[in-house]
């Protein structure tokens, strides 16, 4: 199915391609809400407008509207996708139990026209939606680099003690791979000893092996994590803060490389960064932490810089030894990219 087909709720429900969806929604305008009601900052209606779908806006109308109203309008979008959801549960069963049959997900809540295929469907999903390239487009891995798989990770140039403990990183990131376990880990070590390469060939074996997992750097959670201020505050087109870390709790498998990096005035994402790792430590869902995480001159010991990231909690879970936590130190490992630069 081409891609076309997809690029608006509407066109989604109304081409007929589902044979289900297709008579449950035959008159789709029927389905859709006449009025939606307006509510303002204490929670009470403050007003009640016509509906219209965020598809029949351009841009600069859509833009131009207050904000309560989009909110008002991208709600109603939502009440119309339910009543589809629901018209089409009372048919004979599901053939794909993951989109029940509605073919698309809505990408996200706070931009209803923006929607995608169904990657279960198998007779809907398009085969992009299936092939490897597309699963790394979508795990967040960094595009702008050839990703090495771990197997191709170079750590000659590592000597004596460095050599020792990348040995050790590498063998807890296969038995990741191989074992599930451990579910939290921890790399910290200076920058280029190869921290990254290592998550990313931990991310890369992940999506061969079609397991769920999504990559993120301490920079993109800073941005979307930290206050919204000005035009910020009110544009609905933004992905919500909790909605962002709402993903990264569900994931089963999340790397999170770069962790501290980016700004933290009101260390509001400090806070964020040990509620985000402790609740999915609790949920036994697989972590991978890296970062300069080390001592802070005249500050910090390298472990009360630890607790700081990960918290107190997950700190003392590393020191157990029952094969949960597991911490990393490269600190021993010498920098990598000028032996990089002369191999090439």
């Amino acid at each position: 199915m081409g891609k076309v087909a997809f690029e608006t709720l509407g066109s989604a429900l109304t081409r007929g391609e589902s044979r289900q969806a297709g008579q449950a929604t035959r008159s789709p305008i029927s389905q859709r809400p006449a009025t939606v009601d307006v509510i303002n900052e204490f929670g009470d209606v403050a007003e009640t407008i016509d509906y219209k779908p965020r598809t029949e806006f351009s841009q600069n109308q859509w833009q131009a509207l207050p904000p309560m109203h989009r909110q008002a309008l991208v709600r109603g979008t939502q009440e119309y996708a339910a009543r589809v959801d629901r018209i089409i549960s009372r048919s004979a069963g599901y053939d794909c139990p993951a989109c029940k049959d509605v073919k698309w997900f809505i990408a996200s809540e706070e931009s209803p026209r923006k929607v995608v295929p169904c990657p279960d469907c198998p007779d809907y999903a398009t085969q992009r939606s299936r092939d490897f390239g597309f699963r790394i487009e979508v795990s967040g891995l960094p595009r702008q680099r050839q990703i090495k798989r771990l197997d191709q990770v170079n750590f000659d140039y590592q000597k004596g003690n460095g050599r020792r403990a990348f040995d050790r990183a590498f063998h807890l990131a296969n038995t990741i791979l191989e074992r599930g376990t451990p579910t939290l880990l921890v790399l910290v070590g200076s920058t280029g000893v190869g921290k990254s390469f290592l998550c990313e060939g931990i991310g890369y074996e992940m999506v061969r092996q079609s397991r769920a997992m999504f990559y993120v750097t301490g920079g993109l959670f800073a941005d979307n994590m930290r206050p919204r201020f000005g035009a910020d505050r009110n544009d609905t087109e933004l992905p919500g803060r909790q909605q962002f870390k709402n993903g990264l709790l569900k994931i089963d498998n999340l790397i999170f490389d770069e962790v501290g990096v980016g700004d933290d005035p009101f260390g509001s994402i400090a806070d964020e960064y040990q509620d985000l790792f402790s609740r999915r430590f609790d949920r036994g869902l697989t972590t991978v932490i890296a970062g300069n995480i080390g001592p802070v001159e005249k500050k910090l010991s390298a472990e009360e810089h630890l607790a700081q990231v990960i918290g107190d909690r997950l700190v003392s879970r590393l020191k157990t030894g029952d094969g949960s936590a597991a911490l990393a130190s490269l600190w021993e490992c010498r920098d990598a990219r000028p032996f990089e630069k002369k191999a090439k």
